[in-house]
């Protein structure tokens, strides 16, 4: 089986998000991309004409990557005539630690440009939307959907580090909460 060579723009994320995971934001410069990803300066700027387009680009296919994750949750759970919420919040412990480095990296960015993080929030106020319109009880799903995104934001900024046992508990005990939206 052969396998397709990533695109110039993706080996460009790529390489940016090694710099900004590896040495965050602050070092994020179109030649440490350039020297990463083995590209020339100006093929960086071709595909992204500066350090905020590139920092656009990688907010825009992380979350094009976690909004293929939660359209394949929903698939899923339909296919198998369960809960969807369940299915998504299996998918959001299961990205647990997944790109740490880059969420805190693009965070930091977000507070010189608040506007990075648009993308983010438009898909979180639509998804968030969908999934509590689609249980009987919309706002214990809006409870329960502000429980898991605080309990990422808290991980994500080391407030609360939760023991591993802990962490399962309390997956199970969100999944059961979900369980009884619908009954």
């Amino acid at each position: 089986m052969t396998t397709s060579k990533p695109s110039t723009r993706d080996t460009i994320l790529d390489a940016a998000e090694t710099v900004v995971g590896r040495d965050g934001s602050r070092r994020l410069t179109i030649d440490a991309v350039a020297a990463e990803a083995c590209v020339s300066k100006g093929g960086v700027l071709y595909h992204f004409p500066n350090k905020i387009a590139l920092l656009k680009g990688m907010v825009e296919r992380m979350m094009a990557d976690i909004s293929q994750d939660f359209a394949n949750c929903e698939a899923a759970a339909h296919a198998a005539g369960e809960p969807p919420l369940v299915h998504v919040f299996n998918a959001m412990f299961d990205r647990h630690d997944e790109r740490k480095a880059l969420s805190m990296a693009l965070l930091a960015a977000s507070a010189e440009h608040p506007d990075l993080l648009d993308p983010a929030r438009d898909f979180m106020s639509s998804t968030f939307q969908r999934l509590s319109e689609d249980t009987p009880d919309p706002v214990g799903a809006r409870l329960l959907l502000l429980a898991m995104d605080g309990l990422k934001l808290s991980t994500l900024l080391g407030f609360d580090t939760i023991p591993e046992n802990q962490l399962t508990q309390i997956r199970d005990r969100l999944v059961r909460l979900t369980h009884e939206l619908y009954q």
